[in-house]
């Protein structure tokens, strides 16, 4: 009777203990569920849902609020994401909230997560449809982190080979890095270039010199019409040139003439000539009639008359 007695009181045990753990069970995933408590639906639209699955959880600021009841496709394109949210948050989600894609943890469940939106608009109703936006997806996170170590790897692929060409004497960096020659030839440039540096400051000094010439002909009106009547001068003289030089080319001008017609060359070359050859022979004239008696007197009289002049 008494073993009887002990297994029944077992068996209940058992039977309570099982009973309190269905319970307990059912209690927290009918929590987690949203089954036990007042509810209202949410959706949101969606071009790719990147994983996620009917129950993952809906979060609010970070809390879980609510859960994925159903994702179903509208077209080839586009799928609308059904939630079960907990009523007392309703008031704090706004019509123009929206919905994003997340994971909870760096590899965990993917969770939808909502921006309240604006306190400023009125509260969502049951079974509205909120705008979502794309989150920054895993696959995109770790395609954006090879790129930018591939990257890492060319830059230091090239700080390597710049460091050999340095070391090895390659390049015209080396060059003056151990190049005592090439270091000279570039200071020497620098100090040229000081030098010019320092020279346009003189320059610039005098140009702003109310005094200077440069100054007076940018800023002093007199001075720059002077210039302006002095360059009018010459554009004159220019002129005067040019109507010379056509008078010239005129075939009617005796200068043209003598210029272009190769006969009157001719004939002015034969009177000068002819003239030398008459100048010549008065010459020997005058030094024959010196030596001739009847007029040798005459010349030595113009002689003295000559020498007297001088002397005085």
């Amino acid at each position: 009777m008494e073993k009887t007695t002990i297994k029944t009181w077992k068996l209940g045990m058992f039977v309570l203990l099982s009973l309190t753990v269905f319970l307990v069970t059912v209690y927290f995933i009918g929590k987690s569920q949203n089954l036990f408590g007042k509810t209202f639906h949410l959706q949101a639209k969606f071009k790719n849902v990147s994983g996620l699955e009917i129950g993952n959880n809906v979060q609010l600021s970070g809390i879980n609020i609510g859960t994925i009841k159903e994702i179903e496709f509208v077209s080839d394109s586009i799928v609308i994401v059904n939630m079960i949210i907990r009523s007392e948050v309703q008031q704090y989600i706004k019509t123009d909230a929206f919905a994003t894609i997340g994971s909870d943890g760096l590899m965990g469940d993917k969770v939808l997560m909502i921006a309240a939106g604006s306190m400023s608009q009125v509260k969502v109703e049951d079974y509205a449809l909120i705008a979502s936006r794309k989150s920054v997806d895993m696959e995109d996170l770790m395609s954006g982190l090879k790129k930018s170590i591939d990257n890492a790897e060319i830059i230091t692929k090239e700080l390597s080979e710049f460091s050999y060409k340095i070391n090895n004497g390659k390049g015209a960096l080396s060059k003056l890095v151990t190049d005592e020659v090439f270091a000279k030839s570039i200071d020497r440039t620098l100090q040229n270039l000081e030098i010019g540096t320092d020279e346009f400051v003189v320059f610039t000094t005098k140009l702003n010199d109310k005094n200077g010439t440069l100054s007076k002909l940018m800023t002093d009106p007199a001075y720059a019409n002077s210039i302006k009547k002095t360059l009018s001068g010459f554009e004159k003289s220019a002129a005067d040139i040019t109507v010379f030089t056509a008078k010239l080319k005129n075939d009617k001008g005796i200068v043209s003439k003598l210029l272009s017609d190769e006969k009157m060359a001719n004939a002015l070359d034969s009177i000068l000539i002819n003239t030398q050859t008459a100048t010549e022979k008065l010459n020997e004239i005058e030094e024959a009639a010196k030596h001739n008696f009847l007029l040798r007197g005459y010349f030595r009289r113009q002689e003295k008359a000559k020498q007297k002049r001088e002397d005085r």
